[in-house]
């Protein structure tokens, strides 16, 4: 059923026209085509084809681009490129190509090595345009008068000529600062510019503006400072910072790895690591760049290294901290997967050539190996490293025990042959990655927000968007009312409805260009970072440079959206990760679908391109996994039957030839009853041209496979069962039941045969060796299959040759992919007015996020992030900075105890500001929680804590009399069933935490009404396993209280598990998780613990426990009430208690009375 003489309709890349043209067999035309090559036939020819340079109208409809779609269209337009290499060119034509170059160059970026960099490097450095420009240049003097109309683009305003070559040049001096050679066409070519100048002057009469020849002396000063390796450092001049290649230093950051080496592993770091200076300044933005790689860097090694000496003292033991451990795996072959290409490898190699078989259950439901962790492959202890990151590890692939790998570097065909040990770091690489990468890749003369985040400035200014002459608006009744919003005192308060802390908060992150705002729990800092995004939006257009919103968890960044959409429909989040419906419309894929982007052809065509190279990478990755799982058919296998340089061949049988061969010989019931000899004269060369021709070009048959052996064995067995229900005739249905039984013990025998010799395929086949033979039936059982798998190897080999050519192909097709969905996306992006992210999807899209030249950038929970991620968000367009969040409750999380408690790291951007006592305004007044929880916290932990009178017409908890209570026992944690665990649990609370809940529900209080907060996993996990077995517990959010960050409930029950003879209660000393464990609840509070542990580790938990007795809400007994008979009271000191003081809706004590 081939359609491939069919036609079909293709849209041209750039003019959107159809164009018919033939279908190209899929089984024989090219994975990649050049856009250079014509079409097999010559008719219709796709437009997009550009053997010869580009026209006047197709320059002319260019040069009215801007980028990023101008630098898109360029570098896929090969017209354009072949236009530079013309002798001579028309007036119009240098002047429409200097404007496109100019807007071109002024774009790039530092260290950018887009496909359009690549094209200026080479198509037009090496040009003639240079040649043609100066001497269009040098004749503009002496052209007569009669000559200008035609070329009337220039002489229509010759000025603006002159300013788009200064612009061109200026491009040039800056991102070609390091070529001298060219900076040296560059300054002849201003030389030139500035003679040509005077000379239409003088000669036409022309009037020039003074600033064009500030302008060729500025940029001729440039230009010579440069050949002569000086800095600037004049007034008014731009500082040209160092080239950042030319430190020697190989501790230097820029020059470190971000990947881990064996110095990093292997011994105590060398490398030298200053503590983050939280009070006062940095001495320079290359110090601060230093420091904050260097700290995350080592977080991110120092646990590994730790892992993997204490594992090289004691390989044996169980379990290994920091690292998990994998003794041997093999690095099998290239692997596609998720459109990208890496290595697969056999994680459980050692199981499978021991047994034959793997344990599916063992791997399929790991919950390691997660996308962009660290892997380490050694094979001599260390000495040398190989680094990969995990590329998929679906649950298929784990079923089978393998994972896909992406090397850091290229390998060599060694690797296939080794078995290596495997180690991952626990520390989860990925957003280490990303940020490393900014970082290091940071321009040091251009840090955002330098002047408070490295210099920490006390003065803030307003946003260099505002001016004394702004003008906002708020609505009021049913009209706006206008006020002047860098003049405070003019604002119209009242209209506001904020406290006075709120109001202030508000008045000051609107006028001030670096804002810090600390909300204590229940004070509203979302509501306010909302109000403020709303009223920037309100006021202004942001017109191709939307607001952009941060937030470290992906909850937090919904909450934060599903608030902005009551103001602004315009927006778009990145990532796949939101959980609200309410977004699910708002990604950038709609957003792509929505915005009909004239180049969303180039991106779609650029797509079909890599899907195609892909769809063969996978057919042809099928093709090998039948070499490496099944029995390959003999028309496969047949040139490759070879011992030495001899070729051999297999009797023709009823079934595959191979079959017999391995098999036939050694059965009892053999099916080579008919056997063809092949005639070894007749036709043996057109035979063999034949065979290498299939060989070649078509696909490998399996002709035996476990899956098949299985689904034959499992039929006729229900052939079996069928024969015998529905046959009378016993003797025939014996006779019918025994050839199905003769023919499943032939499949077994073959099955397990197969097993046994399938681990010939891992081992080293250069120990075999076998002498010629007349017949390849002499050969025993043993060296039937050594000669089988060494043929499937070479047959294997050719299929990883192939694979190779099309892995040139795919990074090729990808790299363009990348750089094209980028600049779509960008240009996409652009048109709306809000985009939401995470800290670690802006670190990972960094390149994306330049794009989009946001002025105004809001983060939340910014308290919470590393330092770095916050500055890896930013990019150098950023004029305003607001950051909310609260340093006293969850701080960020270093994987290094040591670098998080002696070099600072734990402290944040947005706490080392308030430390400073720069520019930070404080939320004073809760809404939250009763006002007898906030004692708990204050002063413990906050000095000042308002309430508000909100919170005073909350209802008391149905069915308790008290709102607020700590149950405190003596029962210790559990120590059973942990041994492999770093998490604790408590059972004894688990199921207090369960029954209380229970009966909550009974009291009709909703499921989603109540929350069941643990401080550890372990626990989280025995409360969900215990809440299973309840379906009224199905709802009942049961969390860690690090991941309730930010969210409350009307009843909070807490489990703080920690109960030993030691004293030791781990991070529940930490005041910020007793902070947010402590202030979630709004009407109903409960909490279990062990007391007396807790004050004895805690001066915290000392307070706490003297608030609790003074309300008289700390006990060993919880008293439940009856709603309808309120005197009616029972105290609860067990489980089981509470679990029976129910009679009906009352308790069991009010029928009694």
């Amino acid at each position: 059923m081939s359609d491939g003489n069919k036609s079909s309709l293709r849209i041209d890349w750039f003019d959107g026209t159809l164009i018919e043209e033939p279908r190209p067999n899929t089984s024989t035309t090219s994975a990649f085509d050049d856009e250079e090559q014509p079409e097999p036939k010559p008719e219709p020819k796709p437009q997009f084809t550009e053997k010869k340079p580009i026209g006047y109208k197709r320059l002319l409809d260019i040069s009215t681009l801007q980028p990023p779609i101008l630098n898109l269209e360029v570098s896929h337009r090969p017209g354009f490129w072949n236009l530079l290499d013309e002798k001579e060119l028309k007036g119009d034509f240098i002047v429409l190509i200097v404007r496109i170059l100019a807007n071109v160059y002024k774009t790039l970026e530092p260290n950018e090595s887009s496909k359009i960099v690549k094209l200026l490097r080479t198509r037009f450095q090496n040009s003639n345009f240079l040649v043609n420009i100066k001497n269009y240049l040098d004749e503009l003097p002496s052209v007569r008068i009669v000559e200008k109309r035609l070329n009337s683009l220039l002489w229509d305003d010759p000025e603006i000529f002159y300013m788009s070559v200064l612009d061109l040049c200026e491009g040039i001096i800056n991102f070609e600062r390091e070529n001298l050679e060219f900076i040296k066409d560059i300054l002849d070519l201003l030389e030139i510019t500035e003679v040509s100048v005077f000379g239409v002057r003088e000669e036409h009469t022309e009037r020039f503006s003074n600033e064009l020849f500030v302008r060729i002396d500025q940029l001729k000063t440039k230009a010579m400072k440069l050949l002569k390796d000086e800095d600037f450092d004049e007034e008014g001049d731009e500082i040209i910072p160092p080239s950042e290649t030319t430190n020697p230093d190989k501790n230097y950051f820029k020059n470190l790895n971000i990947f881990p080496t064996k110095d990093d592993l292997l011994s105590a770091n060398t490398i030298p690591i200053k503590p983050n200076i939280i009070n006062g300044a940095f001495p320079s933005v290359e110090d601060y760049l230093d420091i904050q790689f260097k700290l995350l860097r080592e977080d991110c090694f120092g646990p590994l290294r730790e892992g993997i000496c204490k594992y090289l003292e004691n390989p044996s033991k169980r379990r290994h901290e920091n690292i998990r451990v994998f003794p041997k795996v093999r690095i099998l072959r290239n692997y596609v997967s998720n459109n990208r290409v890496g290595h697969l490898v056999d994680i459980a190699w050692k199981e499978r050539s021991t047994n034959g078989t793997v344990d599916s259950k063992r791997y399929a439901y790991n919950k390691q190996l997660m996308f962009g962790s660290l892997l380490l492959f050694t094979n001599d202890n260390f000495e040398t490293i190989l680094c990969a990151t995990v590329l998929d590890s679906n649950m298929a692939l784990l079923r089978d025990g393998y994972v896909a790998v992406s090397f850091q570097n290229p390998t060599s065909k060694s690797i296939f042959s080794e078995a290596f040990l495997m180690v991952e770091s626990e520390v989860f690489f990925e957003p280490y990655h990303r940020v490393l990468k900014v970082l290091q890749e940071s321009r040091l003369d251009d840090l955002p927000m330098k002047r408070y985040i490295v210099d920490v400035q006390t003065e803030t200014h307003p946003p260099a968007y505002l001016s004394p002459e702004t003008i906002y608006t708020v609505p009021y009744d049913t009209e706006d009312l206008p006020y002047p919003v860098l003049d405070t005192s003019q604002w119209p308060d009242q209209v506001f409805k904020l406290d006075e802390s709120q109001l202030e908060a508000y008045k000051f992150a609107l006028t001030r260009e670096f804002a810090v705002i600390q909300g204590p729990p229940g004070t509203g800092k979302t509501y306010i970072g909302i109000k403020i995004a709303a009223t920037i939006l309100r006021n202004l257009s942001l017109e191709g440079t939307p607001m952009l919103i941060i937030c470290y968890t992906n909850h937090a960044l919904d909450q934060f959206l599903e608030g902005i959409l009551g103001i602004t429909n315009s927006i778009v989040r990145l990532g796949s990760q939101s959980k609200s419906p309410l977004l699910e419309y708002y990604t950038l894929h709609n957003l792509r679908s929505k915005i009909k982007c004239k180049y969303s052809y180039l991106y779609a065509s650029k797509r079909n391109e890599l899907e195609k190279i892909f769809k063969e990478m996978t057919d042809l990755q099928s093709e090998i996994e039948k070499c490496e799982k099944d029995i390959v058919s003999y028309k496969n296998l047949k040139p490759y039957l070879k011992i030495g340089e001899k070729n051999y061949n297999l009797k023709s049988t009823i079934e595959d030839s191979v079959l017999d061969w391995l098999f036939g010989d050694f059965e009892e019931e053999s099916q080579t009853a008919k056997v063809v000899e092949i005639d070894k004269e007749v036709d043996a060369e057109e035979d063999w041209e034949k065979l290498d021709d299939l060989a070649l070009k078509e696909e490998v048959n399996s002709c035996f496979s476990e899956s098949w052996a299985l689904t034959e064995i499992d039929s006729m067995m229900n052939s079996i069962r069928y024969v015998n229900d529905v046959t009378d005739n016993h003797l025939e249905a014996n006779q019918m039941t025994e050839k199905f039984k003769t023919e499943i013990r032939r499949i077994s025998r073959r099955l397990e045969c197969f097993k046994k010799y399938r681990t010939l395929q891992n081992n080293n086949k250069e120990n075999f060796k076998l002498d010629q033979v007349n017949d390849l039936y002499s050969l025993n059982q043993d060296q039937r299959w050594h000669l089988y798998y060494t043929a499937v190897g070479t047959l294997k080999n050719e299929l990883l040759s192939k694979m190779n050519v099309l892995l040139d192909q795919h990074n090729t097709a990808s790299q363009e992919l990348n750089e094209v969905s980028t600049l779509i996306d960008g240009e996409v992006m652009r048109t709306v007015r809000v985009v939401g992210v995470t800290t670690t999807t802006a670190a990972r899209r960094h390149d994306l996020m330049r794009k989009l030249h946001s002025p105004i950038v809001i983060v939340e929970e910014a308290a919470e992030v590393l330092e770095a991620h916050i500055v890896a968000s930013l990019t150098h367009q950023c004029q305003h900075l607001i950051l909310i969040g609260d340093h006293k409750q969850l701080r960020p999380t270093a994987a290094h105890y040591k670098l998080a408690k002696d070099y600072n790291l734990e402290i944040s951007l947005f706490e080392r500001m308030i430390r400073n006592g720069v520019h930070a305004r404080t939320l004073t007044t809760q809404r939250r929680m009763s006002r007898n929880f906030v004692e708990l916290i204050v002063p413990a932990i906050y000095d000042k804590l308002d309430t508000h009178s909100s919170v005073e017409s909350y209802p008391d908890v149905r069915g308790m009399k008290d709102n607020l209570y700590f149950f405190s026992h003596d029962v210790f944690e559990d120590s059973e069933g942990m041994e492999d665990s770093w998490s604790h649990r408590n059972i004894f609370e688990a199921e207090w935490c369960i029954a209380l809940a229970q009966y909550l529900i009974k009291m009709d209080y909703t499921q989603d009404e109540i929350t069941i907060l643990a401080t550890y996993n372990g626990q989280v996990n025995l409360l969900r396993d215990l809440a299973k077995k309840d379906e009224s517990l199905c709802q009942v959010r049961i969390t860690a209280v690090d991941n309730y960050q930010g969210e409350e409930n009307r009843i909070v029950i807490l489990s703080l598990v920690r109960s030993n003879r030691d004293n030791k209660i781990g991070f529940l000393t930490a005041p910020n998780r007793i902070c947010v464990a402590l202030s979630r609840a709004k009407e109903g509070f409960y909490i279990f613990g062990n007391m007396n542990v807790l004050k004895s580790a805690s001066s915290i938990w000392r307070q706490i426990n003297d608030k609790l007795v003074q309300q008289k809400a700390i006990g060993q007994r919880l008293t439940v009430i009856c709603e309808e008979h309120n005197d009616n009271t029972i105290d609860i000191e067990s489980v089981e208690e509470l679990k029976a003081c129910l009679s009906g809706t009352c308790l069991r004590i009010c029928d009694k009375k």
